[in-house]
């Protein structure tokens, strides 16, 4: 007997009980009930589904623009696309396509939403708060029976217990006092989260939205980099050094201007604070800069992306100015802030390659990059090999290193850096304990005056950049184990004082600032200290007045004063590894210099 088909045994469903029933009833053709007679199920479900379908067509495509969502925080917006001001698309699709330089959102979508900030109560506040917060004991007996007596796994010590996501669980002791630091930061953070009313997921998604914000606009840098085809070079210039070698730096002081009282202009004079255009007339300095700022966010880029042409470029822009033999640099710079009519450059010159850690922190993730060329490493550490040698023994550097103003500090930046390029640990260290005295002690006063800078003509701007360097040098001691942050000096001196010292100019718009000043208060680079002050020591004062300056900054970045920047990625990185033993911070550095 054959097995019948298992098809033709089902019911058919031409069959009575799957005939489509008509929704209006039975009457004569003009009852209301055979309107709908011949309306049946199976179409209502058709005609439901496709008007559905249309609606949720139109309504992405013609939808609502900037919106809200029930606590008021701003939602994903969708813009008309302005063509000039669009950025490329660095995130993955849901198939993970790696969108390509080709392919553009609007920058307003990456437009950051800041969370409202988190206030902080003082800790001895916070010791009342904490226990007039948590549930007295009995409430909860199931929590009582779990309560752990004294610190140890699942507690924030104390008898504090808390969950995994650091919210302070129900059933301690309603007057317990709270004895270790770390009981305090637990209690304030609770008690924090619960009074800023922002939930969890609404942190994630302001997170999220700063990320790709920083992202596409490193992406945006990198792919100008990529398509440029400039030569980057020493050899591209029209004049050479006092040595007639063209592969030797040369780079002219920017505040020396023609003498007046002599027929030929020499030697030139200073005029601090006014800056001579004619140093654009060599153009070494500028394309060492250009050539350093590059390779550091094309390998930002890549980092992000994994797109190999980045990691190209970056390969052939080391290897045009420090390798290629048409066109290297030789390892000195003997005439940078080459003061015309002098036969040696000044000792200043010296700083002009103190940003190359952003090329060190690059080529962290460069390397990784499975046709990255495997001989290129190596032979920047035998230039950089000979060149420290240069900063050890030549007389300008070692005058410079002497410097008691910016001019010192940034040596130690460029130094220690270089320092651990080279496997050089020892010596990083070195100077990072020394900086501790020859820096922050003869630096910064018991008020957190930086004596220098303040006698330059610009003392705002000078004050601001030392402050970044003796910053940066604390986060190279975060590496080797010197702590450079909370370090105070023989009459109090330290990093905070200084920062402390800026902060009610910086609030009152410059006013009351006690020395000479020319061209300004600028706030953007002091505003990325006090971000990392806050990150560092958690002072209030810092977060309020952040909030006070930051839109004022990203004013003049709407408006195109100042570039466009975020300094995001420095935020998260401080937060995870700043002052953190053995750290890398490779993206920290980038936000500061």
């Amino acid at each position: 007997m054959m097995r019948p088909n298992s098809v033709s045994v089902l019911p058919s469903h031409a069959a009575p009980q799957f005939k489509d029933k008509p929704l209006g009833g039975s009457g004569s053709p003009r009852s209301p009930g055979a309107l709908f007679g011949r309306l049946t199920l199976r179409r209502a479900i058709l005609a439901t589904g496709g008007l559905l379908f249309v609606y949720i067509v139109l309504s992405t495509a013609f939808g609502p623009g900037v919106g809200k969502d029930g606590a008021g925080y701003p939602v994903v917006k969708h813009k008309e696309r302005n063509p000039y001001d669009e950025i490329p698309n660095p995130i993955p699709d849901s198939s993970g396509h790696q969108a390509g330089a080709e392919e553009v959102v609007p920058i307003e979508q990456y437009r950051p939403h800041q969370v409202p900030p988190v206030q902080i109560e003082p800790a001895d506040v916070m010791n009342k708060a904490v226990v007039e917060d948590i549930p007295n004991e009995g409430s909860d007996p199931e929590a009582d029976q779990e309560r752990v007596a004294g610190s140890g796994s699942g507690t924030g010590g104390a008898g504090l217990m808390v969950d995994d996501e650091g919210n302070v669980a129900p059933g301690t002791e309603p007057n317990e006092e709270l004895e270790s630091e770390e009981d305090k930061v637990v209690a304030a953070t609770h008690l924090a989260r619960k009074a800023s009313g922002v939930s969890y997921a609404q942190m994630l998604s302001s997170t999220r939205r700063e990320r790709d914000y920083a992202i596409a606009l490193i992406i945006r840098e990198a792919n100008l980099a990529v398509r440029s085809t400039d030569v980057y070079s020493v050899t591209n210039k029209n004049q050479t050094a006092p040595s007639n070698d063209i592969h030797d730096y040369l780079s002219l002081s920017k505040y020396y201007w023609p003498n007046k009282s002599r027929p030929n202009g020499l030697p030139y004079r200073r005029i601090d604070g006014h800056v001579n255009p004619e140093i654009e007339t060599v153009r070494d300095y500028r394309l060492l800069r250009t050539m350093i700022r590059e390779v550091h966010m094309m390998g930002m880029a890549y980092h992000f992306t994994g797109r190999k042409e980045y990691a190209d470029k970056c390969a052939m822009r080391l290897k045009e100015w420090f390798l290629d033999e048409a066109t290297y640099m030789n390892p000195n710079i003997n005439y940078g802030s080459l003061r015309k009519g002098e036969k040696l450059g000044a000792r200043t010159g010296v700083l002009d390659m103190f940003t190359i850690f952003r090329v060190f922190d690059a080529l962290h993730y460069l390397k990784q990059e499975p046709s990255w060329p495997k001989d290129l490493v190596p032979r920047l550490q035998e230039w950089f090999t000979r060149y420290v040698k240069w900063l050890e023994t030549s007389t300008l550097a070692k005058v410079e290193r002497k410097g008691n103003n910016n001019h010192g500090t940034y040596f130690d930046v460029q130094i220690i850096a270089i320092y651990l390029f080279l496997g050089r640990v020892e010596d990083a260290r070195d100077i990072a304990r020394q900086a501790l005295h020859v820096r922050i002690d003869q630096q910064v006063t018991a008020k957190g005056e930086q004596p220098e800078e303040l006698e330059r003509k610009t003392s705002w701007y000078y004050s601001v950049f030392n402050l970044q360097a003796l910053m940066t040098l604390a986060r190279w001691g975060d590496d080797l184990g010197v702590d450079m942050w909370f370090y105070e000096g023989p009459q109090g001196q330290s990093i905070k004082k200084a920062v402390d010292f800026m902060l009610p100019y910086a609030l009152a718009d410059g006013v009351g600032w006690p020395v000479e000043n020319l061209k300004g208060f600028d706030m953007t680079d002091y505003l990325k200290c006090l971000q990392i002050a806050w990150h560092i020591y958690g002072d209030d004062k810092y977060l309020h007045a952040i909030d006070k300056l930051e839109p004022k900054v990203q004013r003049d970045m709407d408006e195109g004063k100042i570039k466009t920047i975020s300094t995001f990625m420095c935020d998260m990185s401080t937060l995870l590894e700043a002052t953190t033993r053995g750290g890398q911070g490779l993206i920290w550095h980038w936000c500061l210099t």
